[in-house]
């Protein structure tokens, strides 16, 4: 066994390419999953370790459930009893054996005892035992879980009395998530008929070829008989050879010594940290995929609020033309009435009725202005009334959007073993908009709402210059800026009666009047027309913002995420694109 397991190989010119470029991706997908936020400290742990385990010699992992005779493999295959043996679990913890000069022991870390042995097959190989996959203590059997990546081959032990139980299933479907090579053992065999020993190994290797995905390579072997066989080597009696026979060792022996020859080792040990890889890849993958696929759906919610916001905009455009026309209109007929007043007043059939001022102007107030003022404040708060409706109507309808939308969504079915910072700052986000759009509809005071928008309707006429009085409320604007009009018409009767050539200049006057009253009907109508649009757009811009400002970190936050993850997206599908040509390139190697 020295002369097989014992050559050193150095690595050859495309090896050492293989090796180079195998780093370099390590290095690459350890850098893409640190923009991972929540990305497993274990899992980068693992990826370290793969890399660092790269320079150490071939590791050979024996796992299996306590009392399948670990152990008691191990020295038999080495040769010497180097473990503690017993039908009890003896291995409590992780064993590295390593070559050493003499027989010392050293606990690495908690958990992990290295023990130095002056073995010959330790020059070359790293084996390590493991506590069972069914141990009581539960740290042992996750101890035994994680070291399962840094392997390069793992023989797992199982027992004939007890072939292939529920936890050694699931042992293994872990073991394949991590591209492992496993090799089968069934050890205690002795206690087997010849006969029932094909028939256990062939269920052996039916039950684990699906969970393998390939034909396994199963040994039958008795570790005790071997172990035995090898203490009395030394004798020369033919009872030693018979028990070595019996043993069935010869086979796994030959495996280690042959098919594991160097080449084939430095095969493996390169693949193993690919494998690692690939597993951390495809798990970060899929976890990135689900993030894009929610991400996907708020930005469907951040799109649906929008739209809801133009089609308020759009909506409110529409009807507050109808509205404007309405108040147009108020005027317009208020002019047709001035009108007709000028041409049935302002003629000489009434020249001593224009001679008296006060009654003029009482028959104007009455005929032409009338209730024109209230009506058209009626009209203005009219439109402030649908203006504070839409806008709470808008408040609601996101606010129903967004009940429907939180949805709980089990954080395991989204994430899997992923942490959860995307989850928690996603929903936190989410919950903050509903909550304000809750918070705005359940406190949204219309009649203060109406009463604000009114005064900042009438701020804006008066800083328009419709009329520079102090006057309280529209009415009282309306009627001062009309009441004008009134005034240049009664300055129109003291010329007529001053007027020396009454006939010649009165129709020229009422012509002047017609002219007069309607410019100061059309400036009327575009300042009042311009004021309240100008405070609705207003109040349309402040709405729409105060929706945007409430829905802001979430839409900041969905936006980089979707950049962050899809730049890590596109990296992850390069590097599981690199891996598979290397895996190949290393396989035909």
């Amino acid at each position: 066994m020295r002369g097989l397991l014992g050559r050193k190989k150095v690595l050859g010119q495309r090896q050492e390419a293989l090796l180079a470029q195998e780093r370099e991706l390590l290095s690459r997908l350890r850098e893409a999953l640190s923009g991972f936020v929540d990305t497993i400290p274990g899992d980068q742990r693992t990826l370290d370790e793969a890399i660092v385990h790269l320079d150490e010699l071939f590791l050979l992992v024996v796992a299996g459930e306590f009392n399948s005779g670990k152990s008691s493999f191990i020295n038999a295959l080495i040769g010497e009893t180097v473990l503690r043996e017993g039908v009890t679990p003896t291995t409590d913890m992780i064993n590295i054996l390593k070559h050493g000069p003499e027989a010392t022991e050293r606990l690495r870390e908690e958990f992990v005892l290295e023990i130095l042995y002056p073995a010959e097959m330790l020059r070359e190989i790293n084996i390590v035992d493991t506590p069972g996959t069914n141990a009581v203590i539960r740290r042992h059997e996750e101890l035994t879980r994680d070291f399962i990546p840094r392997s390069d081959l793992v023989l797992f032990v199982t027992s004939a009395d007890r072939p292939f139980t529920e936890s050694e299933r699931a042992f293994l479907e872990q073991i394949r998530e991590w591209g492992k090579k496993v090799v089968l053992v069934i050890n205690k065999v002795d206690i087997l008929q010849p006969a029932e020993i094909e028939t256990v190994v062939q269920f052996v290797r039916d039950n684990a070829m699906p969970l393998l995905g390939r034909q396994p390579e199963v040994f039958p072997l008795s570790a005790r008989l071997a172990r035995q066989s090898k203490a009395s080597s030394s004798s020369s009696d033919g009872a030693a050879d018979a028990g070595w026979e019996k043993s069935r060792f010869e086979a796994i022996e030959r495996y280690i010594t042959d098919t594991l020859d160097e080449d084939e080792r430095i095969r493996l040990k390169l693949l193993n940290p690919l494998g690692v890889a690939q597993s951390l890849t495809t798990k970060y993958k899929t976890a990135v995929d689900d993030r894009l696929g929610l991400l996907r759906e708020d930005f469907i919610t951040i799109d649906n609020i929008e739209k809801q916001i133009a089609l308020y905009r759009e909506d409110l455009q529409k009807e507050f033309h109808l509205h404007i026309a309405e108040i147009e209109n108020l005027l317009h007929e208020m002019e047709l009435r001035g009108m007709n007043f000028f041409d049935e007043t302002v003629r000489i059939g009434r020249m001593f009725d224009l001679m008296k001022p006060d009654r003029i102007r009482a028959e104007f107030e009455d005929d032409v202005i009338g209730e024109t003022p209230a009506q058209i404040e009626q009209r203005v708060q009219h439109v402030i009334d649908w203006l504070v409706d839409r806008q709470f109507r808008l408040w609601q309808g996101v606010n129903d959007y967004l009940n429907k939308r939180r949805v709980n969504v089990d954080r395991n079915q989204m994430l899997g073993e992923i942490g959860t910072s995307f989850d928690y700052n996603r929903a936190a986000l989410l919950a903050s908009v509903g909550q304000t759009a809750r918070q705005v509809v359940s406190t949204y005071d219309r009649e203060a709402e109406a009463d604000e928008l009114a005064r900042s309707v009438q701020s804006a006429m008066t800083t328009t210059a419709i009329v520079e009085v102090g006057a309280v409320g529209l009415g009282g604007i309306l009627v001062a800026a009309l009441g004008s009009t009134l005034a240049d018409f009664t300055g129109i009767l003291a010329s007529l009666v001053i007027a020396s050539a009454g006939l010649y200049i009165i129709p020229n006057k009422r012509r002047q009047a017609k002219k007069d009253f309607h410019q100061k009907i059309s400036d009327l109508r575009d300042q009042l027309t311009r004021s309240v649009t100008r405070q609705v757009n207003s109040e349309l811009e402040a709405s729409s913002a105060r929706i945007r400002e409430a829905i802001g970190p979430y839409t900041r936050f969905v936006r980089a995420q979707r950049e962050q993850l899809s730049g890590l997206s596109e990296e992850l599908n390069a590097i599981d694109s690199v891996l598979g040509r290397l895996r190949a390139e290393i396989s035909n190697a």
